[in-house]
């Protein structure tokens, strides 16, 4: 198995080549964007219709693939609560207008409490050396409530001044809530996995 330091640093391998393809496709796109008679509005147009067929498309994929037991690794979830922290962090500074306080802090919990309900919804178990994660179909069911809720946040708050930073709040805290609980029932397993007796039973933690 990886060490700590390995899994960190091939998630972050990983991030940055995923960055350079999307600023290589934006580049291509402001480029080909050039030729048309309005490049402004056929730049923004085909990224509006990609962003639309992304969200079809992971849809599609989280629905296809969530009772996939896939590896749960620390490093992993780490980078993705530092690049979750970053993303939050830059646009909560640059943004011209921000929320107050309270707001601020109940929007973050709610969805630190979303994310963490959500965690619970999958089957943690232990498959030889490793540890994975299964979807159930309450996972399904938890986050198709919490993806139409954003859908219905951004229609409804997307027009206050301040009701962006709210839904990314709220986004932030599901995400940490979610890699926090993994990581806790990570620890859990692996605990119960270097124990000489009461060894971890197959139906997970």
């Amino acid at each position: 198995m990886k060490s700590l330091w390995q899994q960190i640093t091939a998630e972050g391998r990983r991030l940055v080549k995923v960055a350079g393809m999307a600023v290589a496709g934006l580049v291509l796109l402001l480029i080909a964007s050039l030729f048309t008679d309005d490049p402004a509005k056929t730049f923004f147009r085909t990224l509006s219709l990609l962003g639309t067929g992304m969200v079809l498309l992971s849809v599609t994929m989280m629905v296809l693939t969530f009772r996939k037991a896939r590896a749960v690794i620390p490093g992993t979830l780490l980078v993705s609560l530092a690049t979750t922290f970053a993303v939050a962090g830059v646009q909560f500074l640059f943004a011209a207008q921000r929320p107050g306080l309270l707001l601020a802090f109940l929007a973050l919990l709610a969805g630190g409490l979303v994310g963490m309900g959500w965690a619970r919804t999958t089957k943690v178990f232990i498959d030889g050396d490793a540890v994975r994660s299964q979807g159930t179909a309450w996972y399904l069911v938890v986050w198709a409530i919490t993806f139409l809720s954003n859908q219905l946040m951004a229609l409804v708050l997307g027009a206050a001044p301040a009701g962006g930073l709210v839904i990314l709040l709220v986004g932030t805290g599901v995400a940490i809530g979610n890699n926090v609980y993994q990581l806790m029932r990570y620890r859990r397993a692996t605990a119960m996995l270097a124990a000489p007796v009461n060894p971890l039973p197959q139906g997970g933690v």
